[in-house]
């Protein structure tokens, strides 16, 4: 496979859109595809963070910590991790402070494991993101939202965890669901 050109045809702050053309064993196509980047394509660069975070309190079972979020694309709400860009300059580990205390008001208590950058979409899009596992701490609190967000912070045990991969009910993130469903095989959430 050759990419052979590649146009930007939006111009927006977020996310743009990308023309690409690709010859292939005789046959040349083409590709519509949205990019954060100014300049699209692969690397190791991280657009984004996807935090898994658990929360432990002191003689209680530990919970999962997911949102439920209203989502335009999706036309109502889904349940997903708190997630969020990493701002110009901002590793990952401060871009996960800041998400989960904007989110959630959760603090941070240990990094457990950080992943490569992983697509979210590759047929759709270059966005990279780190797959984060964290413990948390405090109190859920949701003060610190942007006026764009609608997000109800939700504490899961594992018997919620079970309850929510087995149901068709409800709009869930592709990544929050295939961890969900790790969490039920592992039948804990430490």
């Amino acid at each position: 496979m050759n990419v052979t050109s590649v146009e930007k045809i939006t111009n927006e702050k977020w996310l743009n859109l990308f023309r690409a053309t690709y010859e292939h064993k005789g046959h040349k196509g083409g590709w519509v595809f949205a990019s954060r980047r100014e300049k699209p394509g692969p690397g190791e660069h991280i657009d984004a963070v996807v935090i898994v975070p658990v929360l432990h309190e002191e003689g209680k079972p530990p919970k999962l910590v997911m949102l439920k979020e209203f989502r335009v694309p999706v036309g109502g709400y889904s349940l997903a991790f708190p997630a969020g860009l990493l701002e110009k300059g901002e590793g990952i580990e401060e871009a996960v402070r800041r998400e989960m205390h904007e989110e959630t008001g959760l603090e941070v208590t240990r990094f457990r494991k950080i992943s490569p950058p992983i697509y979210s979409s590759a047929g759709m899009t270059d966005e990279t993101a780190a797959l984060v596992f964290i413990d948390v701490a405090g109190k859920p609190d949701t003060a610190n939202l942007e006026a764009s967000e609608d997000i109800e912070v939700l504490l899961l045990d594992m018997a919620e965890v079970s309850r929510l991969c087995d149901s068709p009910g409800m709009a869930v993130d592709a990544k929050a669901w295939a961890t969900l469903y790790m969490f039920q095989v592992m039948g804990r959430l430490d």
